[in-house]
């Protein structure tokens, strides 16, 4: 896959066709996200794969019935585990970081002055600052997820409007994961033109901010 291709070219789908996707090419998408970075290596990512109409349906009714979600072939319901941020689960993630000679630290700096620090360690400022934290890396999990969706001939849809408490209750997942959003799959039905994008001189700016 040549990647500036897929960043140029990839744009939201809303419309599929009614072909089942196949679990190949589902676990190749779930891989690119799992192989996303992540901060700390805490990957506190998880995600159920939804492939049964009528859940779909069910799950489609915590977004408001969007078409595109009643009828997409697959979603993926993209979920975080907030105590990956725990000191506990932390420690842990940065220890396998330690031992593949990612980073050199002796243990007496890691629990002195990492896991002591609020700005290496989530956890210290509370379950808020977790929450945002697990966000942001599922959020650059799902970016590779929709590249690795266009490389393999799938439209995706990233879909946010929903109420997370409905599909948590839906799903009955355990009090230790929170919802984040719907990540669509399918074979694209429609050809959307792409979306405008602000120029890069709207954007970016060297050295200093200008209004």
């Amino acid at each position: 896959m040549d990647v500036s291709e897929a960043i140029q070219k990839r744009v939201t789908i809303r419309r599929w066709k009614p072909v089942p996707v196949e679990k190949e090419k589902i676990l190749k998408v779930l891989e690119a996200g799992r192989r996303a970075p992540s901060w700390g290596n805490v990957q506190p990512w998880r995600y159920v794969v939804i492939q049964d109409k009528a859940k779909i349906e069910e799950l489609a009714k915590s977004a408001g019935g969007q078409p595109q979600i009643m009828t997409a072939p697959v979603m993926i319901v993209c979920c975080g585990l907030m105590e990956a941020f725990s000191r506990k689960m932390h420690r842990e993630s940065l220890k396998q970081l330690i031992d593949v000679g990612v980073m050199d630290w002796p243990d007496e700096l890691l629990d002195n002055v990492i896991l002591e620090s609020d700005l290496f360690a989530p956890y210290r400022l509370g379950e808020q600052a977790m929450r945002i934290k697990a966000s942001e890396q599922i959020m650059i999990s799902i970016a590779y997820m929709t590249l690795e969706a266009f490389n393999h001939g799938l439209g995706s849809c990233w879909a946010g409007a929903i109420s997370p408490k409905d599909v948590h209750k839906s799903l009955n997942l355990p009090d230790s994961l929170f919802v984040h959003d719907f990540f669509l799959l399918g074979y694209p039905d429609e050809t959307p033109k792409p979306r405008p994008r602000k120029s890069l001189s709207e954007i970016a700016f060297w050295e200093k901010y200008q209004d």
